[in-house]
C-alpha cells in the first residue's frame, strides 16, 4: 500500500522524492523509471502500462505524481484510468508536442542527446547536462545537496539512459493535450514561476482539466522539486 507513487526526471532515480515525501508525510513508492537505475528500458507504451501498474499495486486512494519526463508519463498512465487513482500531481510536466513537424524535430533532438550520452560517458555529460540553464536554480541549494544528486544520476548507466531518452522522450511520445479533459480525477499542475513554458503549460492542463489547479512556485524554475521542496510538498496536501 502506498497514498503516493512518484515518478522521476530524467536522468534521476526514485530518491529524488525523498525530500518532498519526508515533508509531505505518508508513505510514498518511488521506482526507478525504464532506463534508470536497473530497470530495464522499454517503449512508450510499455512504460505507461507499468506506471499504471503501480498505481494499482498501491491500492485504492493514491496520489500518482510526476516531475518532467516521469509527469508526461503520469499523465499517460492516468489517463489509462488505472483503479484506485485519487489525484494526479504533475510538475514541470507538458503533454507532449502537438505538431507533428515539431515533434519529429523534438525526436531529431533526443537521438543527438543520447548519441552524446553514448559519446561522452556518464560523468561528462551530466556535467554538461547540469549547466544547463533550467537547472541553474539547484545552484542555490548546499554544496552537499548537490553533491548528493549528482551521486544518485551517477548510479545511472548510460546505455540505459540513452535508450530512455530515445524511447520516452518528447519526440517518441504521443501528444496528450487534447486528452487533458478527459482526466476522471482532479489534476494538480505545479511549476516554477520562472519556467516560462513549463508555467504555461501547467496553466493550460489545469484549465483543461474538469477538476484542474496551478501553482506557480515563486523565485523556482523548471527544477522546482530540488529548487523548493517544500513548496512541492505542499502541493500535495489535502
Amino acid at each position: 500500500m502506498a497514498d503516493v507513487v512518484a515518478l522521476h526526471g530524467f536522468t534521476q532515480r526514485g530518491a529524488m522524492w525523498d525530500e518532498v515525501a519526508g515533508l509531505a508525510g505518508g508513505e510514498w513508492h518511488t521506482p526507478d523509471l525504464p532506463g534508470h537505475g536497473a530497470a530495464p528500458p522499454v517503449p512508450w507504451d510499455e512504460a505507461v502500462a507499468l506506471a499504471a501498474g503501480w498505481v494499482e499495486a498501491a491500492g485504492p486512494g493514491v496520489t500518482l505524481a510526476g516531475y518532467s519526463m516521469g509527469g508526461r508519463l503520469a499523465l499517460a498512465a492516468a489517463l489509462a484510468r488505472p483503479a484506485g487513482l485519487r489525484r494526479l500531481v504533475l510538475v514541470s510536466a507538458s503533454p507532449g508536442i502537438a505538431d507533428d513537424a515539431a515533434r519529429a524535430r523534438r525526436r531529431d533532438e533526443d537521438e543527438r542527446t543520447a548519441a552524446r550520452i553514448e559519446r561522452l560517458g556518464l560523468d561528462l555529460f551530466l556535467t554538461e547536462w547540469l549547466a544547463r540553464p533550467m537547472f541553474s536554480g539547484l545552484g542555490r541549494r548546499p554544496a552537499a545537496w548537490g553533491a548528493r544528486d549528482l551521486r544518485l544520476r551517477a548510479t545511472n548507466d548510460p546505455a540505459g539512459l540513452a535508450a530512455a531518452v530515445r524511447l520516452l522522450g518528447q519526440g517518441s511520445q504521443p501528444y496528450l493535450g487534447d486528452r487533458v479533459g478527459d482526466l476522471g480525477v482532479p489534476l494538480v499542475a505545479v511549476a516554477g514561476e520562472a519556467d516560462g513554458v513549463y508555467a504555461a503549460h501547467a496553466r493550460r492542463m489545469a484549465a483543461a482539466a474538469g477538476d484542474g489547479s496551478a501553482v506557480l512556485v515563486r523565485g523556482a524554475g523548471h527544477a522546482v522539486v530540488g529548487e523548493d521542496p517544500g513548496a512541492v510538498a505542499a502541493a500535495f496536501g489535502g
